[in-house]
């Protein structure tokens, strides 16, 4: 048995999320025998929340939902799942893990990866508008869309432009409200919020930017959106995609340190021993970043939770030095982006032009290389991503960049 755990001991796992099913992966690679218990606030078998946005809105009928651990596999590595049991306090002195059905359960180590939940806009009137997380949320927006043909998405993130993409592509009429001067304004900055501006608006759909909302009236088939400008905007259907906040309400009180998320190490351990946390929740530091951040992506809670079950199996406390990575399908491209921007990063065009559907640039500043974003040539990331990893400079990234097309101008793209 590895150091700091015996067989005897339970593991609890507060969420059957991509982080909490890959931690609890983590443990049984690492060598622990002990008792595993996840549990799942909802009922479905846990599945993949990014098909919602992605591949599932364009479907038909009832979504297929794609599973991210069969339920044979739970069964091999002798997990308990216990769907329907939500985590609401946390006992750190005697050790339980307190769930909605008031059942206390031990834990020697738990591992908190309950994600997060989709920020709301309430109507004048008290109605929650709705999201886009679950396959209720699913199920009720592609009714929407077939029977009103119209559709708002409040919000030009990467949640609410998938939205667009897809119910537009289904012939659905879609306006998109932002209170950014482009899409994706922070997060790849304003040359390419403008590419996937022009993309959008292309195919049709009605952007409306720098259109905060003020306050939303009416009822479902007549909306009217307030905007900081002092117009207002009428539509049928409303869908909003603001962001997430982390689920840490059942935690105030637990003596886990929070702060916009569980706050922990760069090896995923909070203040408190025995408390590990990954996923959307978590707050980690990181050797890349000066500041901890909360990284809201999929291969980041897959790759992050592993780790943490890892460490906790060994009884290590290996740092996590994964590089953030996250994905998006629009319109029938597909863009990727390793590390992130920074405000007031230079771009560089490494390869092919912002002009056509192909290419790929970085992002840096002050001798820093900080992120590389591709529409396409998936394959031109590998290296740039290895850079990344190893904390490679500017100037590392443009040698790169040269090596790969000689003829490649060093000068940074404006």
């Amino acid at each position: 048995m590895t150091a700091g755990l015996k067989e005897t001991d339970n593991i609890v796992v507060v969420g059957a999320s991509a982080a909490g099913l890959a931690a609890a992966d983590g443990l049984r690679e690492g060598g622990f025998e002990g008792p595993i218990t996840v549990l799942g606030s909802e009922l479905h078998h846990p599945y993949d929340r990014p098909t919602l946005s992605k591949g599932l809105l364009l479907g038909q009928g009832e979504p297929e939902l794609l599973e991210i651990r069969s339920a044979e596999r739970i069964r091999q590595n002798r997990i308990t799942l216990l769907l329907g049991h939500q985590a609401v306090g946390l006992d750190i002195d005697r050790k339980f893990v307190i769930t909605n059905y008031g059942e206390t359960l031990p834990w020697d180590a738990v591992v908190l990866a309950c994600g997060g939940r989709a920020r709301v806009l309430t109507t004048v009137e008290g109605e929650a508008l709705p999201v886009l997380r679950t396959p209720n949320d699913l199920r009720a927006l592609r009714r929407a869309a077939a029977r009103h043909g119209d559709v708002t998405v409040v919000g030009a993130g990467l949640i609410g432009l998938e939205i667009a993409a897809g119910l537009s592509a289904h012939g659905v009429s879609i306006t998109v409200v932002h209170d950014t001067e482009r899409p994706m304004d922070g997060i790849v900055g304003p040359e390419l919020g403008q590419v996937i501006s022009d993309l959008h608006s292309k195919h049709g759909v009605q952007l409306k930017m720098s259109s905060a909302v003020t306050s939303v009236t009416g009822e479902l088939g007549a909306y009217t959106l307030h905007l900081v400008d002092g117009s207002t905007h009428q539509t049928p259907y409303v869908v909003v995609g603001i962001g997430v906040d982390p689920e840490v309400d059942w935690l105030l009180d637990s003596g886990v340190a929070l702060d916009r998320g569980v706050l922990t190490d760069a090896a995923g351990q909070t203040n408190v021993p025995g408390v590990w946390a990954a996923g959307d929740v978590a707050r980690s530091a990181h050797p890349m970043f000066r500041e901890p951040l909360r990284i809201e992506h999929w291969t980041h809670a897959v790759e992050k939770g592993r780790h943490v079950g890892l460490n906790i199996a060994r009884g290590t406390e290996e740092s996590f030095g994964g590089v953030p990575y996250f994905w998006s399908d629009q319109f029938g491209r597909r863009f990727h982006s390793y590390g992130r921007r920074a405000p007031g990063d230079e771009i560089f065009v490494a390869e092919g032009s912002l002009m056509t559907d192909e290419f790929l640039v970085l992002f840096g500043r002050d001798g820093e290389f900080h992120a590389v974003f591709a529409s396409g040539l998936s394959r031109s990331l590998r290296g740039y991503r290895k850079l990344l990893a190893r904390g490679g400079t500017w100037d590392d990234a443009l040698d790169l960049a040269h090596a790969s097309n000689p003829d490649l101008a060093r000068s940074a793209a404006r």
